[in-house]
């Protein structure tokens, strides 16, 4: 990694840094300036291997940022021309890629000719539809038909729901056919590359992306993601992370996620950097883990790049390759980092994992630990430069009543150049801002009394299974159209290595018959992604409800926990050791597990216990009872 950055240790240095006003610093205000901006560093560099089997056998296809370039220009010029007519300058580009080359150029292109619009291509044809409805696509990308991916199919379908497409492009899917009429790289190839052929006012604040948040699934919820602001966050990352053009780094986030857009796509074009494609399916195809570290010796990958939860599969592997290419830190997010898997990975590989807090409404990364000092394992760092982060006190209708003193958990409150505008859908920005423009998170967290971020739960009802969003609501909807079913609550339950697993409580109508599985496969049936079904169901007597008849969750997320740490304390059983569990709020850490063990217990249950309890995100403390 290059070290030709500053080093940012504390706040202080965050502090001292912004002395220089952010404009001053800023060398791109848009996502086509940035891709030129890396391209500069040296057109002939690899800026894509593209691997279908995350295999280090393969031959890759290989993109020089030269000809990358060229097609962004191509692509960009192709959405203009289609996208033309008066009052039709900013049209939307819809995408339904995986992790493929084309994804990547639409991804500069679309926000260069109009605004883009990637969606979860893994979510039914109507829940997609219900999105691009909502944004108003004209132009759609997406994955031809092949013998890997349903993509096509739901594409034609999503065309015939939505009455505002007006053009249907492919792109030839791996083992599939191309249709030569409707072909993208056909299509471009058509299109000069060498310069783009219209004048379009772009600048910091128009709207670049229109990017899906509130989880994968669910009612439409786009995220206004502004030039600027994607801008900011690139620049952002390469001060704080080290990123130079001699980075290497794997590429296996979707991109229709902030985190997979930003973070781990334009960031790195914006710095020159090479990008491993390991396959269309990314980090889920099944040989990524197993040839995890060939392909670090392979390519000579500068980052471990992972989200938490894959962490855990990389620290059950052997190193049977050469990974001294490695520095000595990376960037995780999407779900919360265990301390115990974090300083396991350093121990084991020599790699700090900086476990960065952010979300979609603020561009991604708020808050990211110092790659330089003594980690916090736990904490998600110090706020980014020219980035507010303060938590809040809100009253029982979530309306601001003050800030909190260092210690004390509250809401999670942003102000910066990172945070959006608002959503699409004007009736959902009622609530998405505090007094002067500070942004309301849903995140629950408290600061120390250096700056550190500690992320301690969430009033939003979000639940993230390895990395992915899921939107409580959903499920809630879908079970509550079962005949049995009167009331339904989904929350995530603790789980070492997805993070949380969604699961769901029902409270039947008088007189409803069903179990737990008849319900289970319902969802199963009828949810839009098969990773938001829940893992459980358990049917109760009485839901918990607020004054006014709402679905209280809380005591049901306890619930959750207390299940969930009550299977995997059990094996203490063999010890001799009893286990009481009990989870609630907190003053100073959100929520706490206290681990009450009772009967025979000796030194070896209690280390047991801690052992058990470390891979878990959530704060514990473990008692001998008297």
């Amino acid at each position: 990694m290059s070290e030709q950055r500053p080093i940012i240790r504390n706040l202080k240095e965050v502090e001292e840094f912004e002395a220089v006003p952010l404009a001053e610093r800023m060398r791109a205000d848009t996502v086509y300036e940035l891709i030129n901006m890396g391209a500069a560093h040296d057109p002939e560099r690899a800026v894509i291997h593209y691997l279908l089997k995350a295999d280090p056998d393969e031959t890759p296809q290989t993109l020089s940022y030269g000809a990358y370039l060229t097609k962004v220009r191509q692509a960009a010029n192709l959405f203009h021309r289609l996208l033309a007519g008066e009052g039709k300058e900013d049209g939307v580009i819809g995408v339904l890629l995986p992790m493929v080359p084309e994804n990547y150029i639409t991804l500069a292109a679309g926000p260069t000719a109009g605004i883009l619009c990637p969606v979860n291509w893994a979510l039914s044809a109507e829940a997609i539809a219900n999105v691009m409805k909502a944004a108003k696509v004209r132009v759609l990308v997406a994955l031809g038909p092949c013998p890997e991916f349903g993509i096509w199919e739901s594409a034609q379908k999503v065309a015939e729901l939505v009455p505002s497409i007006e053009h249907l492009i492919q792109v030839q899917g791996p083992g599939g056919v191309q249709d030569s009429e409707i072909d993208f790289n056909a299509l471009i190839d058509a299109e000069p590359g060498d310069a783009l052929t219209f004048e379009r006012a772009v600048d910091a604040e128009t709207t670049a992306i229109y990017c899906p948040t509130g989880g994968t699934t669910g009612a439409p919820k786009l995220a206004r993601l502004a030039h600027g602001g994607i801008a900011y966050k690139c620049h952002v990352y390469s001060w704080y992370l080290g990123h130079g053009p001699g980075d290497v780094v794997f590429a296996g986030t979707p991109l229709f996620h902030s985190g997979g857009i930003v973070n781990r796509s334009i960031s790195p074009m914006s710095q020159g950097m090479t990008n491993v494609i390991l396959s269309p399916h990314g980090f889920r195809e099944k040989n990524t883990y197993k040839n995890y570290w060939k392909l670090v010796e392979k390519y000579r990958a500068t980052e471990l790049i992972a989200v938490p939860t894959a962490l855990s599969a990389l620290l059950s592997q052997p190193v049977d390759g050469d990974i001294s290419s490695l520095g000595h830190y990376s960037n995780t997010g999407s779900a919360g980092l265990p301390a115990a898997v974090g300083r396991a990975v350093e121990e084991k590989f020599g790699v700090r994992m900086l476990s960065n807090y952010g979300l979609t409404e603020n561009t991604a990364s708020a808050a990211i630990p110092p790659r330089h000092g003594e980690p916090r394992y736990g904490s998600s760092g110090i706020r980014l430069p020219y980035t507010q982060i303060k938590a809040v006190k809100v009253d029982a209708g979530g309306k601001y009543e003050g800030d909190c003193p260092d210690g004390e958990v509250g809401v999670i409150a942003i102000k910066g150049p990172g945070v959006v505008e608002g959503y699409v859908d004007e009736t959902l920005n009622r609530d998405l801002f505090f007094p002067d423009g500070w942004l309301n998170t849903g995140d629950l967290g408290r600061f120390d009394e250096d700056g550190f971020i500690w992320i301690t739960g969430r009033l939003k009802d979000l639940i993230i299974r390895g990395g992915n969003n899921i939107d409580s609501r959903v499920i809630d909807e879908t079970l509550q159209d079962h005949e049995a079913v009167e009331l339904a609550a989904a929350v995530g339950k603790p789980d070492t290595y997805a993070g949380e697993l969604p699961i769901a409580y029902v409270q039947l109508k008088p007189g409803a018959q069903a179990t737990s599985e008849d319900i289970r496969l319902y969802a199963r049936e009828h949810i839009p992604e098969r990773g938001a079904a829940p893992a459980e169901i358990h049917i109760i007597e009485k839901m918990p409800l607020t004054e006014v008849g709402k679905i209280f969750k809380p005591p049901l997320r306890r619930d959750a926990a207390e299940k969930a740490f009550a299977e995997a304390l059990a094996p203490l059983s063999m010890l001799g050791a009893g286990v009481d569990i009990a989870v609630a709020d907190d003053a100073t850490r959100g929520t706490l597990a206290t681990i009450r063990l009772t009967g025979d217990v000796d030194d070896a249950a209690v280390s047991q216990a801690e052992e058990i309890m470390a891979a878990y995100t959530m704060s514990h403390k473990i008692v001998r009872a008297r």
